[in-house]
């Protein structure tokens, strides 16, 4: 089982932490399978910069951040495929870990 740090857009990563968004299309550049894990971390991608909600900030809900310090959500893999993908992409079904 590897872990896959990587990026998902803000706009999505609500969607991905309530469970309303269960899949990501991902280039396979990575080796992803079945039962890995992914580390996913809020990003901004207008701003090019990582984000962390800090409630403290009750004018600014989200301070921009490094990769460590991100929000994150981990993610297992429980199902794969390329049916109807543009080559060396994968449609990734996430759950709970």
């Amino acid at each position: 089982m590897k872990v896959h740090e990587l990026k998902l857009d803000e706009k999505y990563f609500n969607l991905v932490d309530t469970g309303v968004k269960t899949f990501e299309i991902r280039k396979n550049d990575r080796d992803y399978r079945v039962g890995d894990l992914l580390a996913l971390s809020r990003y901004n991608s207008e701003l090019n910069c990582y984000k962390q909600t800090d409630s403290a900030w009750a004018s600014q809900p989200y301070k921009t951040s490094s990769v460590h310090e991100a929000d994150t959500i981990l993610r297992k893999i429980i199902y794969m495929t390329d049916y109807e993908q543009k080559d060396g992409y994968v449609v990734l079904g996430i759950g709970k870990y």
